[in-house]
């Protein structure tokens, strides 16, 4: 059961990304607004869906609505350096810096704070999906030369693996707090606060032009409402598992199967070289996630 839900996860949050990365190339008005007011949307979108599904029952702690504010912060950062990605390098290399924060941020958190410990086997299969990440980046190549991979892209990319990072620790928080009991007040104040914390920056910024900022084509529109329709069932289904599995393990093969499917996604769509380094990266890749999968 627990294999299951992590493979829904993947495929969720591989769409979402893939929605968002599409959202960035079709958003109509100028590029400065697109991550402030894709945050709006989604935030909404997803703070309303939680709200659904909970019945309408919204009681935080004080915790849970700190946790939640600084959350949505994060998230707001996070959405901005996502598409800020997009747009300086390759998708393929963004995902592996941002599926290594998810990774490593959690399981220094659980280990030093929460006194999780894992099996010899379990860090054995971790060390190996991070070696994956490095040997799949080693060779990220477009049309016979090396993609863009400039500094800008480097530092973009490296802060948003370690805002993924807390995002997930963050959420993980409440869980363990309250066993679940505030799971989505959690999911509903992070995602609220994202959006107000956006249309905040996007009046600062936009001024005048904030309500035009909103107008989307028919492509914009729907690439924008499927990655929040993605997000809202993968929270609330991620914050489920985290009560089944080890948090670091469950970040691991989360972020490593949504990794997996990016890199074969670039490879069969995107028309991506897949070279020997690259290959064998993947191949350790899938050897970590099944490892984690039975041990």
């Amino acid at each position: 059961m627990s294999n299951l839900l992590v493979a829904v996860l993947v495929l969720l949050y591989t769409f979402q990304s893939a929605f968002c990365n599409l959202y960035a190339k079709h958003y109509p008005g100028k590029e400065a607004h697109s991550s402030a007011v894709y945050s709006v949307l989604y935030g909404l979108i997803v703070a309303g869906g939680t709200l659904v599904f909970a019945k309408f029952a919204l009681h935080p702690s004080t915790l849970t609505l700190v946790l939640g504010i600084l959350n949505g912060a994060a998230l707001v950062t996070y959405n901005t350096l996502l598409i800020k990605a997009a747009a300086l390098g390759p998708f393929s290399v963004t995902m592996i810096f941002n599926l290594s924060g998810g990774i490593l941020i959690p399981l220094f958190w659980s280990a030093l704070h929460d006194g999780e410990s894992l099996s010899p086997w379990q860090y054995a299969a971790i060390a190996v999906m991070l070696l994956s990440f490095v040997l799949l980046n080693l060779e990220e190549k477009k049309d016979g030369e090396r993609a863009r991979v400039s500094l800008p892209f480097i530092l973009t990319v490296t802060l948003l693996g370690c805002v993924n990072g807390l995002y997930g620790t963050f959420m993980n928080t409440v869980e363990r707090t309250f066993d679940g009991a505030e799971n989505a007040d959690m999911i509903i104040v992070t995602f609220f606060s994202s959006a107000v914390l956006a249309l905040l920056l996007l009046l600062i910024r936009a001024k005048g032009e904030t309500i035009p900022a909103f107008r989307q084509t028919p492509r914009s529109a729907f690439f924008a409402l499927s990655a929040s329709v993605c997000a809202c069932a993968a929270i609330n289904l991620l914050m489920h598992a985290l009560s089944l599995i080890n948090v670091a393990v469950l970040y691991t093969l989360n972020n490593g199967g949504v990794l997996i499917v990016s890199v074969l996604w670039s490879v069969a769509v995107l028309r991506e070289k897949l070279g020997r380094t690259k290959a064998v990266g993947l191949i350790l890749a899938i050897a970590a996630v099944f490892a984690l999968s039975v041990l």
